[in-house]
């Protein structure tokens, strides 16, 4: 049997943020926003050290993650007796959720399931994450995305969360935009892809739709929540947080445009309550 974490009182969750690694943060994978804030609680409690007798063969399993009812009470802001229906679909969705890990450079990608199962039971969600996404579970020294996740658990929409985990990942004061992101690359990140490649529904091939229905609510929801980040108008088109990338008048790709307030952000984080928030209805 592997180690088993368990994890019974909130405090023993981090106060402030989670640590999503490079790789996962540029995956191919769709959630819904619940299932998003399942797959958080766990990335928020992962450590290498727990992860040492598995890699060092001495046991065979890999760890297991349990959260007794008052964590789970709390990160979902739900009343206890409510748990078993908030998270019971989401719960069975994650469980069969395949992500897909992509190499461009090197022509590489791997599709596979992101757990090997989840159950609850007894007031207690019992989560065995897929050893074979162990580098990319704990690969965090190689680049990661530092999510506040109080904000992060306060997005409805399954689009704002990807594209905050993104903004996350980049926090460098002296920079205001990102690198460009093509079409297809911002259909990948943003989880509208089949495993095949092809788009999940023909209304994504509109640009139109996807930043009209996908990127400027994202922006929108983002920027109500998040008061460290300013998000920029386009002098051109008059767009806010984004510029369009053109190939002549085809729009080809989208590149962010926004800049953290660093000294506020670590202000904030020292002086914020843990874990506590108010879900918007």
């Amino acid at each position: 049997m592997g180690t088993v974490i368990t994890t019974t009182d909130s405090k023993e969750l981090p106060s402030h943020f989670f640590k999503k690694s490079h790789k996962l943060v540029f995956s191919q994978l769709s959630l819904s926003p619940v299932e998003h804030d399942l797959f958080a609680l766990f990335l928020s409690t992962l450590r290498q050290e727990d992860w040492d007798s598995f890699l060092n063969k001495e046991v065979t399993d890999s760890p297991e993650y349990d959260f007794g009812t008052q964590v789970l009470s709390e990160w979902f802001n739900v009343p206890k007796s409510n748990l078993f229906n908030v998270i019971k679909k989401p719960s069975e969705k994650l469980a069969r959720q395949v992500i897909g890990i992509m190499d461009e450079k090197e022509k590489k990608f791997k599709f596979i399931p992101l757990f090997k199962s989840i159950e609850y039971s007894n007031g207690k969600l019992v989560i065995s994450p897929n050893d074979k996404l162990m580098e990319e579970y704990l690969s965090v020294r190689q680049g990661h995305s530092q999510i506040p996740h109080v904000v992060f658990r306060k997005l409805h929409r399954e689009y704002s969360k990807r594209l905050y985990s993104i903004l996350c990942r980049f926090k460098d004061p002296s920079k205001t935009e990102l690198h460009p992101f093509s079409i297809h690359d911002l259909y990948a990140h943003f989880g509208l892809l089949k495993e095949n490649g092809a788009l999940a529904k023909k209304t994504y091939a509109n640009v139109g739709y996807l930043i009209n229905r996908i990127i400027k609510p994202a922006i929108s929801e983002i920027d109500s929540h998040e008061e460290n980040i300013e998000f920029l108008i386009d002098e051109k088109s008059g767009n806010v947080g984004f510029s369009y990338k053109k190939e002549g008048r085809k729009v080809v790709g989208l590149q962010f445009l926004y800049r953290w307030n660093i000294q506020s952000y670590k202000k904030n984080i020292v002086s914020s309550q843990p874990l506590t928030y108010t879900r918007d209805h």
